[in-house]
């Protein structure tokens, strides 16, 4: 499922059906296959983008329509909707296409809703047809050929502005994964001498402060591509996570920053006082501009109660503010490097971070395809269980039903 904010930058005309259906995969950042996709309509403007599976030939269509219409009801600026049915299910005879009782379901669920469907599409293997259209003059048998979506104006356009989309959600999530960079047995053992070293002092302050400074010189540094080459400083960063508390104080890190996240941290009592020096690899110390042992710069990690209530909301998607999006970013680059050479526990924890990742972008269908890959690489893993539930559920995280908060791909927003 993959509810997606429209992008925010100036408007470009929307001519034709055509323009709406290349603007689809290029928003999804992949072809949708067996798939519901409903657009909010604000005004003329397209607004919020959502995909689903279609429902099973035995799942009931009224509560399918439902399900589908309470996950729309979140863009309450929205006040109507198009629809695309892409599918392989065969369109005999003109007045019978496809899934027809879902179809009339939706409309009135969207119309009880305040969604009134304004038009739909169905979209084939090979062609496209308006779904509402019977007359063979402007809507010839079988359909327009799919090639037409692709010479539409608005592909072009996006296309020239560097976008592209892969021919499958499975195709786009392999995509995001990196080849492995360095040995991974060989980094498992440096983890595990460093979870024993470390033992339970993870989350003691010094620890806490030097182990999330690493993290965050990372995401400071970090734009179109991670350089992460010592495997000792890899090795910290994925013994790091078998700290939960470590763990929630990256991702609010960077979604929110520094004075958020360790403010947020001592607040929330996550942090805890402990006797000795903080312990970072060599490298780890070099990426800090320091010599190892050096006592780091007097930083700030005072409670503040904006930042203990901000460290909380922000996990669950109650953040009402603005998220730190090139952060964000730079930290599913930097995951998405970590995830290619770790296992285990380490590796369950990355695949959940990035399955929140995607979920606070709004993109619940990389975010569901994370969350079983933690589950399957660590059964129980229980924010992966969380996080899975709260995205089959189209839980909106606060921040994603407000145009101006939400997360943006960089497309123009159609018009």
């Amino acid at each position: 499922m993959t509810p997606t904010p429209a992008p925010p930058e100036p408007p470009y005309k929307v001519t034709s059906a055509a323009d709406i259906l290349s603007y689809i995969p290029h928003t999804l950042g992949f072809q949708p296959r067996e798939s519901l996709v409903l657009l909010t309509m604000c005004g003329k403007r397209v607004g919020a983008t959502l995909r689903v599976d279609l429902p099973e030939d035995d799942q009931d269509p009224e509560g399918y329509a439902a399900g589908v219409c309470s996950i729309l009801a979140a863009d309450t600026s929205a006040d109507g909707s198009l629809l695309v049915l892409y599918t392989s299910d065969p369109w005999k005879e003109a007045e019978s296409p496809p899934r027809l009782e879902l179809v009339h379901c939706l409309r009135v669920c969207l119309k009880a809703t305040g969604l009134q469907l304004r038009d739909g599409w169905l979209v084939t293997a090979t062609a496209w047809r308006d779904y509402f259209c019977d007359s063979q003059s402007c809507c010839p048998w079988p359909g327009h050929p799919l090639e037409s979506v692709l010479d539409s104006p608005l592909n072009a356009e996006l296309v020239f502005r560097g976008s592209s989309f892969a021919s499958s959600l499975s195709a786009a999530m392999e995509t995001d994964t990196p080849e492995p960079w360095t040995d991974p047995v060989a980094l498992d053992r440096l983890c595990q001498g460093q979870r024993v070293m470390l033992g339970r002092r993870w989350t003691s302050t010094a620890q806490l402060v030097a182990t999330i400074a690493v993290w965050d010189c990372l995401l400071v540094h970090s734009t179109a591509a991670v350089r992460l080459e010592d495997p000792e400083v890899a090795a910290h960063l994925l013994a790091s996570l078998g700290s939960r508390t470590l763990r929630d104080t990256v991702l609010v890190l960077a979604a929110l920053g520094w004075e958020a996240a360790l403010g947020g941290a001592v607040g929330n009592g996550l942090g805890r006082s402990g006797r000795g020096a903080a312990y970072l690899p060599p490298g780890a110390w070099a990426l800090l501009g320091l010599e190892p042992g050096q006592s780091l710069p007097p930083t700030s990690h005072a409670p503040d109660e904006s930042h203990t209530r901000g460290f909380c909301d922000v996990l669950i998607g109650q953040h009402r503010g603005p998220l730190l999006w090139e952060r964000v970013d730079a930290a599913h680059l930097l995951l998405s490097r970590l995830s290619a050479v770790a296992g285990g526990e380490s590796r369950a924890a990355l695949l959940t971070m990035l399955g929140w990742i995607e979920w606070a972008r709004g993109r619940g269908s990389r975010a569901h395809m994370y969350l079983l890959g933690a589950l399957e690489e660590e059964p129980g893993y229980s924010l992966a269980e969380l996080l899975q539930e709260v995205v089959a559920r189209g839980m909106l995280a606060e921040w994603s039903r407000d145009g101006e908060l939400a997360w943006h791909n960089g497309l123009p927003h159609p018009a």
